[in-house]
């Protein structure tokens, strides 16, 4: 036999196999490229409208570059989703129990809709490629009107972890929905539920907020005027914070134990801001002043 038939035959294997990663390599990249082209067209973030509030889902991919070996090792990256849910108060805030199906069945069907290629048949994606992705939601954090609560802090950490932040493969849920559906499936008692005053006795408590900013808004401070700044976003210039600390595991009512604190952004002192760069007042002064209003807040149970 010449040596150049023998060499031809040597190669032919390590061509092919040369082929068969590739391939990888290329349905890789093209899965990437989808996951980009969701972010660029949901900037920030997607929203998703339901009955009970608004969801706002954000993905984040971190990729690890293709190579022979982290495939053969089985882990090529990995999507995590955000998701922020404001909450309908009238007349009771409730967190439905198919956020995350609805969440993550939504972020599904529009990467099919980008790239049907990931369902069709025969399709360019082999079946554990895509599992090789691991999809891991990192957070959810409710907003019951002007509140903020982060549903770690009201769940059991096992069914948290478990049903919330556990990482899957990503072909699995991709391309079984009875299988997404099952594995954020939450049931009753997962999820926190709010008292039937909750959502007055926010509006009270804001209402009150408000009254006293616009009654502290103008002072002199040791022969000083001042103006506390007017809020553009009054949402923001106020946030109520559930007492975590205060919540009954077993019946998981949340009751409203609040804490309020206000942002105003810097005040004006003698007409100018009362930045570090513009302030009339010295560093030393600065310091005192805010804990003058601090106080001032404070007497009526407000953050200052």
């Amino acid at each position: 036999m010449k040596l150049s038939k023998l060499r031809e035959e040597e190669n032919e294997p390590v061509n092919g196999a040369d082929d068969k990663i590739k391939q990888l390599k290329f349905a890789s990249d093209k899965f990437i490229q989808t996951i980009h082209k969701f972010k660029k067209q949901n900037l920030f973030w997607k929203t998703i409208e339901i009955p009970e509030g608004t969801i706002r889902c954000s993905i984040r991919l971190e990729d690890i570059p293709f190579t022979v070996e982290r495939y053969k090792e089985g882990f090529l990256g990995e999507i995590i989703c955000n998701i922020d849910f404001a909450l309908k108060m009238d007349p009771k805030p409730v967190i439905p129990l198919n956020i995350l199906q609805v969440t993550v069945g939504s972020f599904m069907d529009e990467l099919l809709e980008i790239n049907p290629d990931l369902k069709n048949k025969p399709s360019i994606y082999p079946p554990n490629l895509l599992d090789m992705y691991h999809f891991k939601i990192q957070y959810v954090t409710v907003y019951p009107g002007q509140g903020i609560l982060h549903l770690r802090d009201y769940m059991d950490t096992p069914t948290f972890n478990l049903k919330i932040q556990s990482p899957n493969g990503f072909g699995g849920l991709l391309l079984a929905r009875s299988y997404m559906l099952n594995t954020y499936s939450l049931t009753q008692g997962d999820l926190p539920i709010f008292a039937d005053n909750y959502s007055l006795a926010m509006e009270k408590l804001v209402k009150k907020a408000k009254s006293v900013y616009h009654g502290l808004k103008k002072g002199t401070w040791k022969g000083h005027t001042y103006e506390l700044y007017t809020p553009h976003d009054w949402k923001s210039a106020f946030v109520v914070h559930q007492d975590k600390f205060d919540y009954n595991r077993t019946d998981k009512v949340l009751r409203p134990n609040f804490n309020i604190t206000c942002n105003f952004g810097y005040e004006i002192v003698d007409g100018k801001k009362n930045s570090p760069a513009e302030s009339p007042l010295s560093e030393g002064e600065r310091a005192e002043f805010r804990e003058y209003l601090k106080k001032r807040f404070q007497h009526f149970d407000i953050t200052y």
